[in-house]
């Protein structure tokens, strides 16, 4: 970038942006170091969300804002605001609340907005995700919606029972999605909408999926298993991960494309083929364990978040406190990017 050129960022999207586009400091893809330091470099991108309606917190009144990537790599950011003064702490999912659903598209390049919709909602989960070929999935607790790449309508579909749209998962490459309700879960095709797997929590929980395949932790073990969409759940088991994950410190499982998925327990994350095999390991600084997991749009890399426990365990006054974000390439088989967050904690 020229020094003349005016420095841009997304704030709070580092997480997400640097699985698309690639860092600007060559020197962090060393494969010798666990983790490169922390990049100083001026973010890529800047874009001010208020100025679009978008309500942070401290405004007294705070939106949940999302941020997702499309398949070509524009970046989609969401939130959804209620009509009225609402107190969301004694809002359930499945409250009725008279809200609108906003969702904006812009170049993750040059930060200029592509396009943009509204649409009223009755609850205040509802969310809207990329998925397939340029398309989006509205969830609105008791409907879902498919819109066209224009956000034109395509499909809709009443769902039987209203389902928890802030856990509904999509798969890597956004071809097929998760509903819940209760203990029962289904899979269904992003596009058709056509059921293809199913599953309760009470035989398998933490589940990820990709077009062919489920992995998850099983009961009553507790142990890694997988299983294809038509199939039984098996055990997978992998070399070096102990049974009952959970027991130490186990944090999820989670597939990065449709051969490979990571298990991040406490400290350390395993990177293995479908087949059980290993093909990386890495390692947090002290004091840190891997917490949340983003997966990239091309299934080539993937990010965690490093979390610290903050507070006084002697008083049983702490949290985890989000405070680095790490960028993992597969190919290179090693971190690639560093970068610090700012977490979430009263510490």
């Amino acid at each position: 970038m020229n020094a003349s050129q005016r420095p841009k960022s997304i704030a709070g999207s580092l997480a997400l942006l640097f699985l698309a586009v690639e860092p600007l400091v060559c020197g962090q893809t060393n494969p010798q170091a666990i983790e490169p330091e922390p990049s100083r470099d001026q973010p890529q991108l800047k874009i001010d969300t208020r100025q679009f309606g978008y309500k942070p917190d401290g405004s007294g009144v705070h939106d949940s804002l999302s941020l997702a990537f499309t398949e070509s790599n524009d970046l989609l950011v969401a939130w959804t605001t209620s009509d009225e003064s609402q107190n969301k702490t004694k809002i359930r999912s499945t409250t009725s609340v008279p809200s609108h659903l906003h969702a904006l598209v812009f170049n993750s390049r040059t930060g200029q907005k592509e396009r943009g919709g509204e649409w009223p909602s009755r609850y205040l989960q509802t969310t809207i995700t990329p998925v397939g070929k340029e398309n989006f999935l509205v969830c609105a607790t008791d409907e879902i919606r498919l819109l066209a790449h224009d956000f034109a309508s395509v499909r809709g579909q009443v769902l039987s029972a209203p389902t928890t749209c802030f856990g509904m998962r999509v798969s890597p490459r956004g071809r097929s999605f998760s509903t819940r309700t209760g203990t029962d879960y289904n899979l269904l095709d992003a596009e058709s909408f056509q059921p293809l797997a199913k599953w309760s929590s009470k035989e398998a929980v933490d589940v990820h999926f990709s077009e062919d395949l489920l992995v998850g932790v099983c009961r009553p073990d507790i142990d890694l298993c997988i299983r294809g969409l038509d199939q039984g759940w098996r055990s997978l088991h992998v070399a070096g991960i102990l049974p009952n994950p959970r027991a130490f410190g186990h944090q999820g499982t989670a597939l990065v494309n449709g051969s490979s998925l990571a298990i991040a327990y406490g400290g350390e994350i395993t990177v293995v083929t479908v087949e059980g095999a290993v093909l990386f390991g890495a390692t947090s600084p002290k004091r840190f364990s891997f917490g949340a997991i983003a997966t990239s749009t091309g299934g080539k890399r993937f990010a965690y978040i490093e979390t610290e426990m903050r507070g006084s365990r002697t008083f049983d006054m702490y949290s985890a406190f989000d405070d680095h974000v790490v960028v993992y390439d597969l190919r290179q088989k090693a971190a690639i990017y560093t970068r610090k967050v700012k977490g979430g904690s009263a510490w």
